[in-house]
């Protein structure tokens, strides 16, 4: 397995083109929790600014990245998915194709706890040609990870055979993943990787 590469350059990217419909409304312009003053998808385009060469945000269609623009930093591009409706995988595909460096950090935009310390260690164990993801409670974090802009012919493999879920790439690319105890060392609690799709959850995390 390669080792670590410390010169990789890396471009932010987040996913943003869900349908929220399980939260009734958008979830990007949720406020933190904690920080009213801060949207979901400012707080984390202004971390993912301060990590990464340069960040992107992928949006489902023209009407929510117009949405979304009043919210980001005049640095964020916004680029839509190349073909609507299509699902996760279409937006790291959109938003691979668009980065000008060779990998990516992906994130989806409903994960507001993000913490510095585990980007920093994520793209501390960036390879070259590899995924480097991590794996909690078994399961493989598919939406925080980094992705090489070189895994680009394996998505469109699996787009052209209707695989719409990122998580269908695990099969064929190769990854290196982050085990928890790896992650709690920056991460005690994991927080970064608490999702917020419910009213319900988004309730739970209120201060």
């Amino acid at each position: 397995m390669s080792e670590p590469c410390e010169a990789l350059s890396i471009t932010g990217i987040i996913l943003a083109g869900g349908q929220s419909s399980r939260m009734g409304r958008d979830k990007a312009l949720l406020p933190v929790p904690g920080e009213p003053a801060l949207t979901f998808v400012t707080h984390l385009a202004c971390l993912l600014a301060d990590h990464c060469q340069e960040t992107l945000l992928v949006a489902r269609d023209q009407y929510q990245a117009q949405a979304y623009q009043p919210h980001l930093p005049s640095s964020i591009q916004v680029f839509t998915d190349q073909v609507a409706n299509v699902g996760p995988l279409m937006g790291l595909y959109s938003g691979l194709s668009a980065i000008h460096t060779s990998h990516a950090l992906v994130a989806a935009v409903d994960m507001p706890f993000l913490q510095p310390a585990l980007l920093n260690f994520l793209l501390s164990q960036a390879r070259s040609d590899t995924v480097t993801m991590p794996r909690v409670a078994g399961q493989e974090q598919v939406l925080l990870a980094i992705y090489p802009r070189a895994i680009l012919p394996l998505i469109e493999q699996r787009l052209r055979e209707g695989r719409r879920d990122p998580r269908s790439l695990l099969q064929l690319a190769h990854v290196h993943l982050l085990e928890e105890g790896q992650l709690r060392a920056v991460d005690p609690q994991l927080r970064s990787f608490i999702n917020i799709n419910t009213p319900e959850e988004f309730s739970r995390y209120q201060p």
